[in-house]
């Protein structure tokens, strides 16, 4: 899979889940959404916020704590290895060595702690997201279809965000950041199709370059007038 393919499929994804976001949006204005609802929606939002930035403060204690151990091992070698033989740069080693091994404890005390929270928010925004899901039934009761879409499209916006967690797998991290910058400047549509040699979005000819690049798939290519990521088929 080419790397603009792997984001226009994310692309997809992205723009079903808008669409499906604002008709879910509309439904909920449509049937007089209660001051519960709105309390429950908004607990959901902030327990989710919380969860996030511990899982992403776990991520980032998960990196360096693999950068502190690969560090012990070096010096370790080093001081084990039979390569030095002075006392003095010996002991220096060991220092280092104890020094790292104390930061390494902070940093595993510190992951313990971050995995309790995030345990314990977890069980949280479970107890929310039931309370909403009851608050929403409750708020639904006056239109049975609209009640029976609101609930089909939350069933599909799950799916589509577990799709969206797999889809980003493939996605260099370096692409994504150009993908939502793209999304956020472009209103939602990042990337293009590149038809009969031109930007299906704004109708630009690629030049030859740009043509050989985006049909290779290695690299990005981007349109010179609008500026969108270029996926040939």
């Amino acid at each position: 899979m080419s790397r603009a393919s792997a984001l226009f499929q994310l692309q997809a994804i992205d723009l079903e889940l808008d669409a499906h976001h604002a008709r879910l949006r509309q439904i909920e204005a449509e049937t007089g959404e209660s001051p519960a609802v709105r309390a429950a929606q908004r607990q959901v939002v902030e327990a989710e916020a919380r969860l996030a930035a511990d899982r992403a403060s776990l991520r980032a204690l998960e990196q360096d704590l693999q950068a502190l151990n690969e560090k012990i091992a070096e010096v370790e070698e080093r001081l084990y290895g039979g390569q030095v033989a002075n006392p003095k740069e010996l002991q220096d080693l060991q220092r280092d060595v104890d020094s790292l091994k104390r930061r390494r404890d902070a940093l595993e005390e510190k992951q313990l702690e971050t995995l309790i929270r995030i345990e314990s928010e977890e069980a949280d925004l479970a107890g929310l997201a039931r309370q909403l899901a009851q608050s929403e039934d409750a708020a639904a009761q006056t239109n049975t279809s609209l009640v029976a879409e609101h609930e089909k499209l939350r069933l599909r916006v799950a799916r589509l965000e577990d799709e969206r967690e797999a889809a980003l797998a493939s996605v260099p991290k370096a692409d994504q950041e150009i993908y939502d910058h793209l999304r956020h400047s472009k209103k939602g549509r990042a990337v293009t199709r590149l038809e009969d040699g031109v930007c299906a979005a704004c109708g630009v000819a690629l030049s030859s370059s740009q043509l050989q690049i985006a049909r290779q798939g290695s690299e990005l290519a981007r349109c010179s007038n609008c500026d969108r990521i270029i996926y040939a088929d």
